[in-house]
């Protein structure tokens, strides 16, 4: 039985088949065939409602059980924003006003719970294409041709700019690296290592980060950014892969679509770096999975060797012992360094590349 595994692609060219999905049910508000940009927006939904408990009591500066006394709206009123919702008067008059829109469900020792209008999600299309297919109220599938690239992690963002390239593949980018000239653009390079470029790459601020490796240590500001950035290799001090760095170089001052998603592989959604082609033209569509074989070159998504390359070597039938002394269903792959080692097959995606 073939063995299939899911792949990251580094394409120049290829048809993109992208799924845009609503968080939750919602209204898809694009028809099938119509051209989108990159801030159409496709589908919107409305998210979970939010409730705010206000302490009336505490506010007025009475006890709680005479609170209510004090309190002007009912259970089940709608208010609006800066509407008052509970009043002592007197010398020093106090008043309690609504923080936000919403609906008074509940009002107990003192307390008023304020269930707050949720507010309209949009779901934009993150890249340039044509709808090809619309699932009602989920989201919809836009196409489009183009170079294409997987990333590893993303921070939620997108945008849709110029590339500008800082090489060479393994470039540590410097606070220096960061002059005015590159605001507005998406930059693309190695590797950071030092919080203090994050924070300079948000002060000028630039249109998007495209990196090979990122330390782990600055996720939590990664995620904090409000442009898109995208991990390609690694969350460790290695650069970006080759293939994928020769595709961006070669791109300088394209625009580029880069939808920072942040990767499920329960669905199947990962940050991607999409180029649109200048002149549309069919080609093959980029797949999302296929057979690993001998000779087939596949990415280690896992520590100690986590985003390096290799080429697969065999595949042992059955179980293996692995190095660390478990069992598992693997295959032995040759690094580019020379070294062979076995590596569990859930270890592997498959790296698919054109010319």
């Amino acid at each position: 039985m073939p063995i299939v595994r899911t792949v990251v692609r580094v394409i120049p060219l290829t048809t993109f088949h992208y799924r845009r999905l609503l968080p939750r049910p919602g209204r898809v508000v694009v028809n099938q065939g119509q051209r989108v940009k990159t801030s159409t927006v496709v589908a919107e939904t409305l998210l979970e409602a939010r409730y705010r408990v206000l302490d009336v009591a505490q506010a007025l500066g009475v006890p709680r059980a005479a609170a209510e006394e004090w309190i002007t709206c009912r259970v089940g009123e709608t208010v609006s924003r800066g509407e008052a919702l509970a009043e002592k008067k007197g010398l020093l008059s106090k008043v309690v006003y609504a923080p936000e829109d919403g609906k008074i469900v509940a009002i107990s020792e003192g307390q008023i719970l304020l269930q707050v209008y949720a507010q309209p999600w949009e779901l934009k299309a993150g890249i340039p294409g044509v709808v090809t297919k619309v699932m009602p109220e989920q989201g919809v599938e836009i196409s489009a041709a183009g170079a294409l690239i997987d990333g590893v992690w993303g921070n939620g963002q997108q945008s849709y700019a110029p590339l500008h390239t800082l090489g060479p593949a393994d470039r540590v980018l410097q606070v220096e690296d960061l002059g005015v000239e590159m605001r507005g653009l998406i930059l693309v390079t190695g590797r950071i290592e030092d919080e203090e470029v994050l924070t300079a790459a948000e002060n000028l601020p630039l249109r998007g980060l495209i990196v090979g490796g990122l330390h782990p240590g600055l996720l939590p500001l990664g995620g904090r950014l409000s442009f898109p950035l995208v991990v390609l290799d690694a969350f460790a001090a290695r650069g970006m892969n080759a293939a994928a760095f020769r595709l961006l170089e070669s791109s300088e001052e394209r625009r580029a679509a880069v939808v920072a998603e942040t990767p499920d592989p329960y669905t199947g959604r990962r940050p991607v770096v999409f180029i649109p082609a200048e002149e549309a033209q069919p080609e093959q569509v980029a797949p999302e999975a296929a057979t690993l074989e001998p000779g087939v070159q596949v990415r280690l998504i896992r520590e100690p060797h986590r985003g390096q390359t290799a080429v697969v070597v065999s595949l042992p039938p059955g179980w293996v012992t692995l190095p660390n002394g478990a069992r598992a269903l693997g295959a032995k792959v040759r690094l580019p360094s020379g070294e062979r080692l076995m590596a569990p097959l859930t270890n592997l995606e498959i790296l698919v590349q054109s010319s």
